[in-house]
C-alpha cells in the first residue's frame, strides 16, 4: 500500500516515522527541515496535496485545526485533486466532529472513505509506538486504515462506524486531562505552601485514590528536572474552546470553564510562543513557591 503523510509537527512526524521502510511513504509539511528529514530515511516528498494524493492509496493527516484539514483536502491543490476512487484519507487531526463529518461527506462523493483517528498520550508514547489512536467511521474503510494504524502504535480503538466519534472522545479526554493536570498543580503547590516535599507528595499520593496522569508523570518529571511534556500552549487553550463548544446548550461544564479560564491566563502572560510546559512556572507564581526548591532536592 503506498501511504502519504501531511503534517510531520511534534506528534505527526512522530506517528509518520513508524511508517518508514514499512510501507512507501510520501510526506509533505511546510516546514521543509521536516520533510528533509524523512527523505534522509527514504521516503519520498510531495510538491503539493494534490501531488501526494497521486501518489498514495491512503492519505493520513495530523494538522493544527479542522480549518487546515479543509484547506489541505479542498484547497487549490488540495488532497481531492489528486485522490482516486478507493483511496481512504485518515484524519489524526484534534478536529471538530461535525466539520469532520462534512468532509466525509464530500469525499465520499467522489468515492474516496473516511475516517478520524486522533491520538492521545505522551510525546514518549508515540515515540515508542503505544500511544492511543482513537479511531471511527465506516467499519470497511477502518479495516482498510488499520495495517497502518497499527504500524504506528500497537494501542488502535475502533469507536463506532459515525465519523467524528473518535474526535469527540479525544475532546472529553481534552477536558479531563486539563482539569485533572490543574486542579493536581494547584493542591500540590499548596502542599508546598504547608511545608511539604514534593518527593513525599508524589510517592504518597500515587498510592492513594488522588493518583492520575499528572502525580504519575508530570510530578516525577518535574522533581527529576527534566521536561515533562513537549505541545504548544496555545494548542491546548484551542483544544479545550473547541471541546467546551461540543457542550455548549447541553451541560453545565463549570470546572472546564475555570480550566480554560486559568489556561487563556497564563496564555496571555506567557506569550503566543509558550509551551504548555511553562504553566508549571505559572502556577507557582500563583501559589509564590515552588514545586522544588534551587539546589535542593526534591
Amino acid at each position: 500500500m503506498r501511504v502519504g503523510y501531511v503534517g510531520l509537527g511534534a506528534m505527526g512526524g512522530s506517528l509518520a516515522r513508524h511508517l518508514v521502510g514499512k510501507y512507501s511513504l510520501t510526506v509533505l509539511d511546510l516546514h521543509r527541515p521536516a520533510v528533509a528529514a524523512f527523505e534522509q530515511l527514504g521516503a519520498g516528498s510531495a510538491a503539493s496535496p494534490a501531488d501526494l494524493a497521486r501518489r498514495s492509496d491512503l492519505v493520513l493527516l495530523c494538522l493544527p485545526r479542522s480549518s487546515d484539514v479543509e484547506r489541505v483536502i479542498f484547497g487549490p491543490g488540495g488532497l481531492a485533486e489528486g485522490l482516486a476512487p478507493g483511496a481512504a484519507v485518515v484524519d489524526q487531526t484534534s478536529g471538530i466532529p461535525e466539520q469532520t463529518r462534512d468532509f466525509a461527506r464530500r469525499l465520499a462523493e467522489c468515492g474516496v472513505g473516511m475516517i478520524d483517528a486522533p491520538v492521545s498520550g505522551a510525546m514518549a508514547t508515540a515515540a515508542a509506538g503505544t500511544i492511543s489512536i482513537i479511531a471511527s467511521g465506516p467499519l470497511s474503510t477502518f479495516r482498510t486504515a488499520e495495517p497502518v494504524l497499527r504500524a504506528i502504535s500497537a494501542n488502535v480503538f475502533h469507536c463506532g462506524e459515525r465519523v467524528g466519534n473518535g474526535q469527540t472522545i479525544k475532546s472529553i479526554n481534552n477536558l479531563m486531562n486539563v482539569g485533572c493536570r490543574l486542579s493536581t498543580l494547584e493542591t500540590v503547590a499548596m502542599g508546598r505552601k504547608l511545608g511539604l516535599s514534593l518527593a513525599s507528595m508524589i510517592e504518597a499520593l500515587n498510592a492513594t485514590t488522588a493518583r492520575n496522569y499528572t502525580t504519575q508523570g508530570m510530578l516525577p518529571a518535574i522533581a527529576a528536572g527534566r521536561q515533562s511534556t513537549k505541545f504548544a500552549l496555545a494548542l491546548q487553550v484551542k483544544d479545550m474552546h473547541q471541546a467546551m463548544t461540543l457542550g455548549e446548550g447541553k451541560v453545565p461544564m463549570p470546572i472546564a470553564t475555570a480550566s480554560r479560564g486559568l489556561l487563556q491566563i497564563a496564555l496571555n502572560m506567557l506569550g503566543q510562543d509558550a509551551q504548555l510546559e511553562q504553566i508549571i512556572g505559572f502556577v507557582e507564581s500563583m501559589a509564590a513557591t515552588r514545586f522544588v526548591d534551587r539546589g535542593a532536592p526534591a
